[in-house]
């Protein structure tokens, strides 16, 4: 499978199981729960925004992309604090949390962590392209590696440590 192919399903797949995971989940949701995710939607919004982009169903801005990776940056930072090891957190109504993240808590972070450093890369990045210099077409193959790059590490702790939504 080609990267751009491997771009577009991990778009698509996040895309899907963002807005799932709203429909169904939201609902009942409180506190601590609701808060995280709250925030994995906004995370889901900027990644389709993104991918819509990369896939050509929408014009590539450099502004989307920017926007986009600061929020990925900030959540990925917080997300430590989202999980805190207490009943709520763990049990609360709604929650898609699996108890493996407080079991491996270290291999939790380190995700988080990844996550939060692949979206510095894509926010570095997407500060020194040039609509001046650069077509949108070039930009967006630029950011195409950097954006899988986070959606993948994003998608890695979904698969371990998330409740299978299918």
């Amino acid at each position: 499978m080609s990267t751009q192919n491997q771009i577009k399903s991990t778009a698509v797949l996040l895309g899907i199981l963002i807005i799932a995971g709203q429909i169904m989940a939201h609902s009942g949701a409180m506190g601590i729960v609701k808060e995280r995710m709250d925030g994995m939607s906004i995370l889901g919004d900027h990644a389709k925004s993104v991918g819509n982009m990369l896939k050509g169903k929408t014009p590539f801005q450099i502004a989307v992309v920017q926007e986009a990776a600061q929020s990925f940056v900030t959540h990925g930072e917080q997300i430590p604090n989202l999980f805190p090891n207490t009943k709520e957190s763990r049990e609360g109504a709604e929650t898609e949390a699996l108890p493996v993240i407080w079991d491996n808590w270290e291999n939790f972070t380190a995700l988080a962590t990844q996550f939060t450093e692949d979206s510095q890369k894509l926010l570095t990045l997407s500060g020194v392209l040039s609509t001046d210099s650069q077509s949108a077409e070039d930009q967006s193959r630029a950011v195409r590696a950097a954006f899988f790059r986070s959606s993948k590490s994003c998608s890695a702790c979904h698969e371990r440590f998330r409740l299978d939504q299918s």
